[in-house]
């Protein structure tokens, strides 16, 4: 089906999420940690990362390196990735002030706190925010097809 990314230190987490992404039909892209993800960050900003980039992404908030909600707006800064579906997962408790920030500020989509919910609950929850981001980006204006008129988009006589 595709690849979905996972940025989490707990090992335990980790291999459990990734066992749910390939019994759902993904492919895992893992990293365990902020300072792993982040270097492949400046890869893909390099234009030297050269795999499949991921449909959606599960980052925890706190971990080694930088944190989930940085990763997540840095991702939003890169053409590549900017539409992707971002979830953050935490064991801590945020602030509504903290909440709001990193929906707002950081672009994610979504956050959850572990202990994770069930495999189906899960499941639904990923697929829902995803299906959302898939929607808005249907609804996205498109930039002009270039040749055309810039207003109608139909294209030029004489061309």
């Amino acid at each position: 089906m595709g690849l979905w990314l996972v940025v989490e230190d707990e090992d335990d987490i980790r291999n459990i999420v990734k066992v749910m992404f390939k019994v759902w039909g993904y492919d895992p892209l893992e990293f365990r940690n902020g300072h792993e993800a982040w270097h492949w960050l400046d890869d893909i900003e390099a234009g030297t990362y050269s795999g499949e980039l991921p449909e959606l992404a599960l980052l925890d908030i706190r971990m080694p390196g930088h944190k989930g909600n940085e990763i997540a707006k840095r991702m939003r800064s890169l053409d590549a990735l900017k539409s992707m579906p971002i979830v953050l997962m935490t064991a801590f408790s945020l602030t509504d002030g903290e909440h709001q920030e990193m929906l707002r500020d950081c672009g994610v989509d979504k956050i959850i706190h572990k202990p994770l919910p069930d495999l189906f609950e899960l499941k639904n929850l990923l697929d829902t925010v995803r299906d959302k981001k898939r929607l808005q980006a249907a609804r996205a204006p498109q930039p002009p097809v270039s040749g055309g008129d810039s207003k109608t988009g139909a294209p030029n006589e004489g061309a």
